[in-house]
C-alpha cells in the first residue's frame, strides 16, 4: 500500500489556560502564533485537550497537523489545553469550542447523572489507555489479584480509580478489599513498587512502554481484559452536533486519514520523521519507546477491524454503560443510545 506524505504544515498551539475561551465564547479567540509564521487559512476549529500534547495518545492529531491532512480538509486548527475532562466538557456545553476528547467513563458518567447534552460522535480508542503495572516478584495479572493490597492512583475519584473499580466489580469481587493511595504519574513511581510500599499503580500506556524499556520485572496489565468501558472519544454537545455538524465531520476525516497512514506504515518511521518535524517530547524522541507504544495504540484505534475505524460499536457502548451502573458509579434506567451517533463517520 503507497503511503501518502502529504506537505508539511504548522499550526497554532495552545498550551495555556482554557479561560480564554469562556472569555472568546462570542466567537473572538485571542492566539499566538508558533513563531513568526502567518497561519495557514481555513475553517478554524479549536480541539480542546484534556492532558498536554505529550503524550502519544494524540499522535492521530499530532500526525493530522503536522501532516497536512487538517489542512487538507480546510481547517485551521488550534489545540487549546484544558485543566482535565470536567473543564472539557463545560467549555464545549457552553459553545466555547466545538470539540474535545475524552474518555468513555467520564462521557456517560456526565450524560448519566447530570443529564448533560453531550454526544459522542466518534471512537477513537476503542479499548482503555490506562494501565496498571506491578513486579515480576508480586505481580498482578488479575483483579483477584489486588484483593488485600494497595493500588497507587494518581487522583482520588478520577477515571483510573473508577476503572479500578469497574475491574474489581466486574470480577465480583468488594471493591471496598483493595487500598488506594494517591501517587504521582511518572516512572520513578514504580520504585514504591519494587520497595513493598504499593503492589502496582495505573499509569498511562507510554508510561508502561517506558517502565517495560527499563526494567524486565515490569509487570503490565491491561484493564480492556477484563472490562468493556475505557475508549477514548470525540464529544460535542447536543446543539454542536447541529450547528459544528460540517466541521466535525472534516475533523473526523483528517483524523481517519491520519490513522490510515499508520496503519499503512508499518513501523512507524514515516509517521514519527513527519511529527517530529513539529512535535518533540519524551516519549516521541525515543524511538524504541515510541514505536512499541504505537504498535499498542494502533491496536486499539483497529479494534474491530479497519472498516470500523472511528466507529463507535453500539453493543460496546451499552455494555460500557452497564459496567457503570453495575459499579454504582452512574444511574440506571436510562438509553446510552441517545448519548452517541456514527453519522458524522467517515465511510471506510
Amino acid at each position: 500500500m503507497t503511503i501518502r506524505a502529504p506537505g508539511l504544515t504548522r499550526r497554532t498551539v495552545l498550551q495555556g489556560s482554557a479561560s480564554a475561551l469562556m472569555a472568546g465564547a462570542s466567537g473572538v479567540l485571542l492566539t499566538s502564533c508558533a513563531g513568526d509564521e502567518t497561519p495557514d487559512t481555513g475553517d478554524p476549529l479549536t480541539f480542546l485537550a484534556i492532558l498536554p500534547l505529550t503524550s502519544l495518545t494524540f499522535t492521530p492529531e499530532l500526525l493530522a497537523d503536522a501532516g497536512g491532512y487538517f489542512a487538507d480538509q480546510g481547517l485551521d486548527v488550534t489545540f487549546q489545553s484544558t485543566r482535565g475532562s470536567a473543564q472539557a466538557i463545560q467549555l464545549v456545553l457552553a459553545g466555547s469550542a466545538p470539540l474535545t476528547r475524552i474518555g468513555q467513563i467520564e462521557s456517560v458518567s456526565h450524560a448519566a447523572n447530570s443529564g448533560a447534552p453531550i454526544r459522542n460522535i466518534g471512537t477513537v480508542i476503542k479499548g482503555s489507555t490506562i494501565r496498571l503495572v506491578s513486579s515480576a516478584a508480586d505481580p498482578l495479572r488479575e483483579p483477584a489479584d489486588f484483593v488485600g493490597k494497595t493500588i497507587g492512583i494518581p487522583s482520588e475519584g478520577g477515571s483510573s480509580e473508577i476503572t479500578l473499580n469497574l475491574m474489581i466489580a466486574a470480577s465480583g469481587l468488594d471493591v471496598e478489599s483493595v487500598d488506594r493511595q494517591v501517587v504521582g504519574l511518572g516512572p520513578g513511581v514504580f520504585n514504591l513498587v519494587e520497595q513493598g510500599r504499593i503492589a502496582g499503580f495505573m499509569v498511562s500506556i507510554d508510561t508502561a512502554k517506558i517502565l517495560e524499556s527499563q526494567s524486565p520485572n515490569t509487570v503490565t496489565l491491561n484493564p480492556g481484559d477484563f472490562i468493556e468501558s475505557g475508549a477514548q472519544l470525540y464529544m460535542t454537545s447536543e446543539a454542536g452536533l447541529v450547528e459544528n455538524a460540517d466541521i466535525a465531520r472534516r475533523y473526523l476525516a483528517a483524523i481517519r486519514s491520519a490513522i490510515d497512514f499508520m496503519i499503512a506504515d508499518e513501523d512507524f518511521a514515516e509517521t514519527l520523521r513527519i511529527v517530529r518535524e513539529i512535535y518533540s517530547f519524551g516519549t516521541l524522541d525515543d524511538t524504541a519507546v515510541a514505536v512499541d507504544s504505537l504498535n499498542e495504540y494502533r491496536r486499539t484505534w483497529t479494534a474491530g477491524g479497519p472498516g470500523s475505524l472511528l466507529r463507535t460499536d453500539p453493543d460496546q457502548w451499552r455494555a460500557g454503560y452497564l459496567e457503570l451502573v453495575n459499579a454504582g458509579q452512574v444511574d440506571g434506567g436510562l438509553d446510552p443510545d441517545a448519548w452517541f451517533t456514527n453519522e458524522l463517520v467517515p465511510a471506510g
